[in-house]
Formats: structure tokens, C-alpha cells, sequence
């Protein structure tokens, strides 16, 4: 299709999903309200101070696919000609609606995750089958392709996959995911234009005038959420686009381009997996330490994260599209570059299981899986003693952690206990461990003292058995006690007792 062919459905596209959205967003917004189906804030994953209603992704995909669904009507009725295909859209969208519909049942029901990757993963092989698939690759560095073969199918559909449920994981911040979508979907129009990819950079505009219009009540202060029924679709559908609109023949996808186009959620996406793998949780389970969280941990205000990443996600754009009209050499040094950017830029998050595996490496301690998480656990531990509401909740995240290190017993004694000190003392509070052995075994017990202000005011005794390794960093236990617990502890006691300079960690001998 000629160029200025291209002008008109483009246009058209873009302003129709845009004026629907913007209209059909308030009625999506109103019918979840009244309905109770709203986002309830919870002070750590969710930041918004009150319910907000969820299933603004169904307006946002009813307007994508209104547009889509006129262009189509309009070029039968012979309104304007041009070589697009039905089923670039056709195909799309009902792959597009599976993952939207079952992105409304979890807004509504709430969904198992194995549930939503089944029907994520059956719409990407449909596509997979009708035109949308990655059967090769080509090299930034030299332009070369390489033929995936029989791992066309598999990577295809972990591509759709992984960029929908990274636009879930973003999903975080009032505006941020359709916003990311918005910059990327830009980014992947001209992407289309570069590539002469016409009928995708039409949807391409569909998909940007949906989001442009949905944004007017999503931007903070927020009065309607996508929705995993609105994040799941989007990032599915810029996973299609990106497929199809960075091709440069049917059977070859620039590496660096689609990748860089959608870098902030695949970024976040891939943090937050490592994350969890490192620590020994879920992948799936959900926490409140994305890039987001950690921005607005730095004390920054939710609208300047949301605007910080914007500009991330505008400079990554800016990237992609160099590497589609560089030489190989400059695309080479392109990825090599913002790859070193990226890692720096990470590591001014402050993540505790990126220092620990650096840590692992650097002394040879080994990357096993259950020490590093327990020290990245120790390594946020201090935060958590300072936060304890009363002494019940600051024992009861003691007793969390001597039962995680495999401690059998801890006491609590009010002022100093050395080896000549007999154990006279009040005892303020004991746990031991039911499950412990009840055979003589040879043991350890850890004196650690709580002090303030060089003074010495309480006493902990933890004792743990000789039989088995402790799979974790001494240092980091005593820097969470010394650092967080004691000093909680010293203001929630009334009144803290004085008595004694402070002792060093005492490790007593074995005894059988």
C-alpha cells in the first residue's frame, strides 16, 4: 500500500479507538463500582488511598476492537482500498478477547495463575499458527538470522506469555501500565513504518488511540484501573505487534528492536522472577518490591515515578528504533551500552539478592539457593524489627526468624549475661522449638547483647544444634539484631534498664 494511502485508516483508526475508550472507560468504571468490583488499597502493594474500580481493560479492548472491526467494514463497503488483511485483524482479536475475557473472570473471581497461562498460552499458539510466530532470529551484531526450527513454537508462545504477564506485573502505579503501553505501542508503530509492516501499524495505532483515551481517567489520581483484564491484553497484544511489525520478511524478528521497545515491564518482569527464584518463593507470588515500589521507597511522590519511567521507557524507544536504521556495528554497541546502563541503573535499587549473589561470587561462597535467600531475608530484616507496632509483634517476628534459621531455642533476659554472670535476671520472654530434638546433641548457644547507647539493657540467647550447617551469614543476623531489634526494643521497653557495657557475640562451647 502506498504511503499516503496509509494516512487515512491510520488516522481513522487512532481517533476512533481513542473517542470510544474515552467514552466506554466511564461506563466500565461505573458498571465495576456499582457492582463492588473495585481494587481495596492494602499499604504496600497497593499505594491508592481508596477503592478503585477495576475492568477499565474491558473499555480499552472494546474500543480496540471497534476500530479494528470498522476499518474492516469500511474497506468492504469500498469506502477506501488497500491490500490489509482481514486476518491480521480477525486472527488477533480473538486471541486478543480470550486473554481479555479470562483477564475479567480474575478481576471478578479471582483466577489461579495456571489457569490464566493455559488459556495465554493456547491463544499464542492459535497465533502461532495463523501468521504470528517467531521462526528466526537476527544477530544485532552482524544481521545474520538463525533459524529456531523446532524451538519456534515454544519460544513464540513464551514471548506472548511473558510480555502479558509483564504488563501485569507493572501494573502498579496509577497510569504506569497503560502508559508504558502507549510509549511502546508508538514505538512499534513507527517500527511498522520503518519495516513497511502496514496493516499491523494500523492496529498498532488502534491499540495507542485506546490506551490515549482510557489514560484521561487513569492518570493519578486514578478513578479506574486496568485490571489484570486490561494488563494481560495489552501486553499480549504489543507482543503480537512487535512479532509482526518488526519483521523485515515473514520469517525473521530483529532481536534488539522489540526488545528495547518494551524494555521497563520486561525489566521489572524479569527483576521481580529472579527475585522470588532467589529468595525460595513463588514465582507467582505476588510482593510490593517492583521498580516502582523501590522508586517510591527513595522518597519520590507516585506521579514522579510514573513520570520517571516514562522518560525510561521513551529513551529505550529511541533505541529501538536507532538499532532498526544502524549498522550493525553502532546496533552492537547500541545493546552493549544501554545493557551496562541498565545493570547501573539496577543497582541503585538497593535489591538485597543482587548484593548477596555479587557477595557469593566475589567470596566463593557458592550461589545455594537456601543460604542466599535466608541472607537476602536477613539483609531486609532490620527494616521489619523498626517497623514492629509492640513488643508482641517484634517477638513474634524473632520467633519468625530463630525458626527459619533452625535455632531450637531463644531467650529474651532483661540487662547483661556473661559466661561469669549467673542467670539471675528477669527472663522476658522464651520460645523453643516443639519440634526440636529431644536427644543430648551437641549445641551451640549464641549470646548476643542489646545495647543503647553503649549500654547494655537486654540479652539474647539463641541455641541451635551442631548437627547440621547454618545456612546463613552470622554478620547478617547480628547487624538485623543490633541495627533494627535492639533499638525498637530499647523504645518499646518501659522503662529500658541501663546497666553494663556492651558485650561482644559470645559462641559458647559444645556441649553433649
Amino acid at each position: 500500500m502506498p504511503r499516503g494511502a496509509l494516512l487515512f485508516p491510520t488516522l481513522l483508526s487512532l481517533v476512533v479507538s481513542a473517542a470510544a475508550s474515552f467514552l466506554l472507560t466511564p461506563l466500565a468504571r461505573d458498571f465495576a463500582r456499582a457492582r463492588g468490583w473495585v481494587d481495596r488499597p492494602d499499604g504496600r502493594r497497593k499505594l491508592h488511598l481508596t477503592p478503585v474500580p477495576r475492568l477499565g481493560g474491558l473499555a480499552v479492548f472494546a474500543a480496540f476492537a471497534l476500530a479494528c472491526a470498522l476499518l474492516l467494514g469500511l474497506e468492504y463497503a469500498g469506502v477506501f482500498v488497500s491490500d490489509l488483511s482481514a486476518s491480521a485483524y480477525l486472527h488477533l482479536l480473538l486471541a486478543c478477547a480470550a486473554v481479555a475475557a479470562i483477564g475479567i473472570v480474575d478481576d471478578i473471581y479471582d483466577v489461579r495463575p495456571v489457569a490464566k497461562l493455559l488459556v495465554q498460552s493456547l491463544a499464542a499458539l492459535y497465533l502461532f499458527g495463523n501468521g504470528y510466530r517467531i521462526d528466526a532470529v537476527s544477530n544485532p551484531f552482524n544481521g545474520e538470522s538463525v533459524a529456531l526450527g523446532s524451538l519456534a513454537a515454544p519460544l513464540t508462545v513464551v514471548w506472548f506469555v511473558g510480555m502479558s504477564n509483564a504488563f501485569n506485573l507493572v501494573d502498579g502505579l496509577d497510569g504506569l501500565a497503560a502508559g508504558l503501553g502507549l510509549f511502546s505501542t508508538t514505538t512499534l508503530f513507527m517500527a511498522c513504518l520503518i519495516n513497511e509492516r502496514w496493516e499491523i501499524a494500523i492496529i498498532a495505532s488502534a491499540l495507542g488511540g485506546a490506551l490515549l483515551g482510557f489514560l484521561r481517567y487513569n492518570f493519578n489520581p486514578a478513578s479506574v484501573f486496568l485490571g489484570d483484564s486490561g494488563a494481560l491484553f495489552v501486553g499480549f497484544a504489543l507482543a503480537a505487534i512487535a512479532v509482526r511489525g518488526s519483521m523485515k520478511s515473514s520469517a525473521v524478528i530483529a532481536v534488539a528492536a522489540p526488545l528495547m521497545a518494551l524494555a521497563v515491564p520486561i525489566l521489572d518482569a524479569g527483576i521481580a522472577v529472579f527475585r522470588r527464584l532467589v529468595r525460595g518463593d513463588g514465582v507467582f507470588t505476588a510482593d510490593g518490591d517492583h521498580i516502582h515500589h523501590r522508586l517510591i521507597g527513595m522518597g519520590l511522590t507516585p506521579r514522579r515515578v510514573v513520570v520517571i519511567l516514562y522518560a525510561v521507557a521513551a529513551v529505550f524507544g529511541a533505541l529501538s528504533l536507532l538499532t532498526m536504521t544502524s549498522r550493525s556495528q553502532v546496533v552492537g554497541l547500541v545493546v552493549i551500552a544501554s545493557s551496562i546502563v541498565t545493570w547501573i541503573g539496577v543497582q541503585q535499587l538497593g535489591y538485597a539478592e543482587f548484593s548477596e549473589i555479587q557477595r557469593s561470587l566475589r567470596y566463593g561462597l557458592g550461589n545455594e539457593r537456601r543460604t542466599v535467600g535466608n541472607n537476602v531475608y536477613l539483609a531486609s530484616l532490620t527494616a521489619q524489627f523498626q517497623a514492629a507496632p509492640d513488643q508482641a509483634a517484634l517477638w513474634a517476628k524473632l520467633v519468625e526468624v530463630t525458626s527459619r534459621l533452625q535455632f531450637e531455642r531463644v531467650e529474651l533476659w532483661r540487662g547483661p549475661i556473661g559466661a561469669a554472670t549467673p542467670l539471675t535476671r528477669e527472663l522476658l520472654s522464651q520460645w523453643t522449638d516443639s519440634s526440636a530434638r529431644t536427644t543430648a546433641e551437641a549445641s551451640s548457644v549464641w549470646t548476643i547483647p542489646a545495647a543503647h547507647k553503649g549500654n547494655v539493657f537486654a540479652t539474647l540467647r539463641f541455641t541451635r544444634s551442631l548437627s547440621g550447617p547454618a545456612h546463613f551469614e552470622p554478620s547478617y543476623l547480628l547487624n538485623a539484631l543490633q541495627e533494627g531489634f535492639a533499638p525498637r526494643l530499647h523504645a518499646l521497653l518501659e522503662p529500658p534498664a541501663l546497666i553494663a557495657p556492651p558485650l561482644a557475640l559470645q559462641v559458647s562451647p559444645p556441649s553433649v
